[in-house]
């Protein structure tokens, strides 16, 4: 397949949606970037919001993949942000929880600190979304059990460079991760989503998107990056979830 390259980045202060902006011309390489959204977009319709310059709002359009492997982009994303925060010259360690969310588990600030939606365009091509909390004090946080990247580093701003090196690796990651599952390579995405997912093992409520839950241990990631649960006695047997909001229980 031709090798994806990204056109410079569309910058913008502030956008009502990056996700909404790509949409308007969803162009495979296309990349819009701001500091704010006035309305920007959840998972399940919900809506997401930050204070003015405190985030950065990432929107990258990805050619379609085959529908048997399109379940994978979402959590190739997810796994994009975190190795991108990994290997920052102002590192944050950082897990997944199913199907995209990045947490910060440890340090001074655990929480959320990145969520991800994806969205098909007319052709096929894929929206993907991603909101990094970047400069947000602890006032500033939009819900309790979010965190920034400045309150897990410590709390000092982060410097200038931050936002763009952060920018540069994440593209690179994305584009690799994608150009592996376009060519049918789910397998390289599977081992590396699989190290880095804090849910696998853990009991665990699925949310399921009919208003139901499911109540269970999350047992792995099938082929097509759906959430396997082991439901818990006396009903038994395993579940497949492809969408849902996953809740991690306490451990014993």
């Amino acid at each position: 397949m031709t090798p994806l390259r990204w056109a410079a980045p569309e910058r913008h202060e502030s956008l009502p949606s990056t996700n909404l902006e790509a949409l308007r011309d969803p162009r495979p390489g296309r990349v819009v970037v701001a500091d704010h959204q006035s309305a920007g977009l959840g998972r399940r319709g919900r809506s997401w919001s930050s204070p003015p310059g405190d985030c950065l709002a990432i929107s990258a359009v990805l050619p379609a993949v085959a529908p048997e492997l399109a379940g994978w982009v979402p959590l190739a994303a997810g796994v994009a942000v975190l190795d991108a925060l990994a290997v920052s010259r102002w590192p944050v360690e950082a897990r997944l929880k199913w199907p995209n969310d990045v947490l910060v588990a440890d340090g001074p600030a655990p929480g959320k600190i990145s969520g991800i939606l994806t969205q098909v365009a007319d052709d096929g091509a894929v929206v993907v979304g991603a909101g990094l909390n970047v400069d947000h004090d602890r006032t500033r946080l939009p819900v309790p059990t979010a965190t920034s990247w400045r309150l897990a580093r410590g709390g000092s701003p982060l410097p200038p460079g931050a936002r763009e090196s952060f920018l540069e690796d994440y593209l690179d990651r994305l584009r690799d991760l994608h150009r592996s599952v376009a060519e049918g390579d789910h397998e390289t995405l599977h081992a590396a989503y699989g190290s880095r997912c804090a849910t696998l093992g853990r009991d665990v409520v699925v949310h399921r998107p009919d208003g139901g839950r499911t109540r269970g241990r999350a047992l792995r990631v099938d082929h097509r990056g759906a959430l396997v649960v082991a439901g818990s006695p006396p009903d038994g047997g395993e579940s497949v979830h492809d969408a849902g909001d996953v809740e991690h229980l306490r451990e014993q």
